[in-house]
């Protein structure tokens, strides 16, 4: 049996040779675009979960239209975590105890931004790992994800403080002055016993929230309420 000593070590990198250990993999084409390939079908096999005809009927809540992203975020995320693995399977307990750590441990906001926390995680792992191979291609990626899921926002507008023979007329105002904005409504409420009544709707990066609200209190003051906005 041989002696601890006696077993062969691989061989480091050193001088300059350190600095271009892992982006040598670029020079393998059909290595880089197998990465691509891979984030992307993953995206795209994530998308037709995400956005199921049966779930977008019932878009009816803040919640239902932040599922999508979510989705899709984690599907990107699992995707690099499967390569890694397959590079250094031992990392597998490592990004385990990572995610459970930012999920459980850390306050990082709604699912989908902890989804984008892990997907940074994953990618400063590979950096630390000179799997840049994965690394570059899965933050373009990501990047264009994130730009492309926030192009539109979602929110709630709820009035309240009309009175209760003019709950009609002043929700029929208050739609028509949304949908003219650029808003669509996706989700209404009336509670007449507490004379309010809600909408959730889906707008554009590029809504004048200041000019909406102006317009709100230009509404005659039998029909207008106090407009209360959540994250729009």
């Amino acid at each position: 049996m041989p002696e601890l000593h006696d077993t062969p070590q691989p061989l480091k990198a050193s001088g300059p040779e350190v600095l271009l250990e892992g982006w040598t993999s670029f020079a393998q084409g059909w290595l880089l675009l197998d990465m691509v390939v891979v984030l992307t079908l993953a995206l795209v096999l994530g998308a037709v979960i995400a956005y199921h005809p049966a779930t977008r009927r019932r878009l009816s809540t803040l919640e239902h239209f932040e599922q999508p992203k979510t989705l899709l975020m984690y599907a990107v995320v699992a995707a690099v975590v499967a390569l890694i693995v397959e590079v250094q399977p031992a990392m597998a307990f490592v990004i385990f105890g990572i995610g459970g750590l930012l999920r459980f441990r850390t306050m990082v906001g709604e699912a989908k931004d902890t989804g984008r926390v892990i997907l940074v995680t994953v990618v400063g792992l590979c950096c630390g790992l000179k799997i840049f191979i994965v690394a570059v291609p899965a933050t373009v990626i990501g990047w264009l994800l994130i730009f492309a899921l926030e192009q539109q926002i979602a929110g709630i507008i709820r009035v309240s403080g009309v009175g209760e023979q003019q709950m009609h007329d002043a929700t029929r105002a208050y739609r028509a002055m949304i949908a003219a904005a650029g808003c669509k409504i996706i989700g209404e409420q009336t509670k007449f016993i507490k004379r309010e009544f809600t909408f959730v709707v889906k707008a554009p990066p590029s809504l004048d929230r200041e000019g909406l609200q102006a317009q709100f209190d230009s509404l005659p003051p039998e029909v207008r309420g106090v407009v209360d906005w959540e994250r729009l």
